[in-house]
């Protein structure tokens, strides 16, 4: 009889992690949303790196490749690459690469949402690519960063490359 019931609970348990890892890509996308807003919202990360004049929050497991520069910053994390441009002739309030992700009629965007704050302009986005994988970008201002990474990963790499743009601040 215990055996019995063993069976049917780790049975059901089974089903139920199922289920919850099973989240639709628009789950994934909406709570990638979720998190990029709540990022923006905070901004409560402290610069721990800096190239070239511009001081940056770097996340845990994040490396900067070496040949960055204060425009282009390339980051890995577990083989993955995240690209970081930095355009310095954009203010904080700057809808530039907004409306370029708009323009272009060959993106397919998933989900989307902009922010502002005391005259900072942000949004972020998620794009299906062809390959079945999906672009990342998260933008402040004239800074913006995207990847291109599996559905599993939307929120934690959105949430991290949040704070990261948020983080930015440039000259001396």
């Amino acid at each position: 009889m215990f055996r019995q019931w063993k069976f049917i609970f780790l049975l059901a348990l089974s089903l139920s992690l199922l289920v919850g890892c099973g989240r639709s890509l628009d789950e994934r996308a909406t709570a990638g949303i979720e998190a990029t807003r709540e990022i923006f919202d905070t901004n409560d990360k402290h610069h721990t790196d800096e190239i070239e004049g511009v001081k940056l929050y770097k996340p845990a497991g994040f490396e900067i490749n070496e040949n960055s520069d204060a425009q282009n910053i390339v980051f890995t994390k577990n083989d993955e690459p995240f690209i970081l441009f930095i355009n310095p002739n954009e203010a904080s309030d700057s809808e530039l690469f907004y409306n370029l992700l708009l323009a272009d009629e060959n993106k397919e965007i998933i989900e989307q949402a902009t922010f502002s704050d005391k005259g900072i302009f942000g949004f972020a986005a998620v794009v299906k690519s062809e390959d079945g994988h999906i672009e990342l970008i998260t933008s402040v201002g004239g800074t913006k960063m995207t990847t291109v990474t599996k559905q599993n990963n939307i929120e934690e790499n959105m949430a991290r490359m949040m704070e990261i743009v948020r983080s930015i601040k440039q000259g001396t």
